[in-house]
């Protein structure tokens, strides 16, 4: 073997030496590196859940065929891109959970005539990520009111986007975005943050202030928003500036029910609960007493659910509903009045037996709301339209709004009422 030859081999030795060390040091540093980025950012799906809240909601997978949900039936699980739409007639609830969770990470209540996609629902799939929860909406048209609760541990990060623009959310509380052809209304209610961000600009929303975002112009604001009339409407501080009455009980043998606060789902929940024979009421009040001459809009919502009914739909004479939610005003002429809409969730509606409406109340009413039995059903209504569809004048001065549960055996939830002006 000649000189030059050995050296050359030796040379290519050193160098496969030295390459391998190298690269052991280099894998050395990357993997756990590598590992780590995996540990802190590989995802899995949120568990979601649409529910028909009203008439028949359309769900478009992505990846699968369109899908009707209708009132009345099961929420139906999603997974994936899907677009959610409800027509004139129809609103959704949605609930998103986490994997194997059973309280809820955020609880969407989409109006008629909207169009929301969800574009993304993930959590970290490893405890040790720092990542938070995400989802992602686009709300295309429409109304969207949303509920994120405290979640101890890990926390939610929603984004959602509108033609207009972009709206950030980390915090618990309470949201409303609204989307219209020519803006966007995003409102922080009474408690909450958000960052909105269009056209280069971005603007940081605090608790009781709106935001508009106009098409093709930064975010305007922050505006006052539209005021709801009801303090502690979410039961917050339990029975704060409400009023709680005693139970009426007909058969003087028989037991009263129960009116409690309590948490479900990371929210309060004011809860009516009574077994037994014969009929009983109970009622909660709160004096509202102001001027609401001069809005053009004055919309009464809440949320409920009936767990539990005897009798069928509200009673031989309609009177006697788990639910029934009562307005007391005086109308432009000055003319004291009552109005008030019940709700069920078991029974057929029958003139002679069941009637669809209280035949004894001297109220405003509609027939009672059939609700989903021991799903949460949310209720919203503009009381100035409402009012004009029948012939009666607008309100001009709210003295007091009631809650009122009643029957023989029954348990309904309210989670939060409302009574907004704009």
């Amino acid at each position: 073997m000649t000189q030059p030859y050995r050296f050359g081999r030796q040379r290519l030795a050193w160098f496969i030496l030295f390459g391998s060390f190298f690269t052991c040091l280099l894998l050395s540093a990357t993997a756990p590196l590598a590992v780590r980025a995996f540990v802190q950012n590989a995802t899995q799906p949120l568990d979601i859940n649409v529910q028909a809240n009203q008439g028949t909601v359309g769900v478009n997978a992505e990846n699968g065929p369109r899908r009707a949900v209708l009132m009345g039936e099961p929420p139906q699980e999603i997974e994936g891109v899907t677009t959610i739409q409800t027509d004139t007639t129809a609103s959704a609830l949605v609930n998103v959970m986490p994997p194997d969770g059973d309280e809820p990470l955020a609880t969407l209540q989409i109006s008629g005539n909207s169009t929301v996609q969800i574009e993304q629902a993930t959590a970290p799939r490893f405890g040790l990520s720092a990542q938070p929860f995400r989802l992602n909406l686009d709300v295309q048209a429409g109304r969207v009111r949303f509920f994120l609760p405290f979640f101890e541990g890990r926390p939610v990060a929603v984004t959602l986007t509108t033609p207009h623009g972009q709206a950030d959310v980390s915090d618990p509380g309470r949201y409303t975005v609204e989307v219209s052809a020519e803006a966007t209304q995003a409102t922080v209610q009474n408690e909450g943050a958000a960052v909105v961000s269009a056209q280069g600009e971005s603007l940081a929303v605090a608790p009781g202030q709106r935001v508009e975002l106009a098409a093709g112009a930064p975010p305007s604001g922050p505006l006052d928003p539209a005021r709801d009339l009801i303090r502690n409407g979410d039961f917050g501080q339990g029975l704060d500036n409400w009023a709680s009455f005693a139970w009426r009980v007909e058969l003087p043998d028989q037991p009263k029910g129960e009116t409690s606060v309590s948490i479900d789902g990371g929210s309060s929940v004011l809860r009516f609960a009574r077994e037994g024979v014969g009929h009983a009421d109970v009622r909660v009040t709160q004096s509202i007493n102001q001027d609401v001459s001069g809005y053009d809009s004055l919309r009464v919502s809440a949320t409920l659910r009936v767990l539990n009914q005897s009798l069928g739909v509200c009673g031989v004479q309609g009177s006697e509903c788990p639910l029934f939610i009562i307005v007391n005003y005086s109308d432009d002429s000055g003319v004291g009045r009552v109005w008030q809409h019940g709700f069920f969730a078991q029974g057929t509606v029958d003139d002679n037996l069941t009637p669809g409406q209280c035949i004894s109340c001297a109220v405003v009413q509609r027939p009672h709301e059939r609700v989903p039995l021991s799903q949460f059903f949310f209720y919203d209504v503009d009381l100035i339209q409402e009012l004009a569809s029948q012939g009666f004048l607008p309100p001009r001065h709210i003295e007091s709004v009631t809650l009122v549960g009643s029957g023989h055996t029954f348990t309904t939830e309210v989670s939060d009422v409302a009574l907004v002006v704009e």
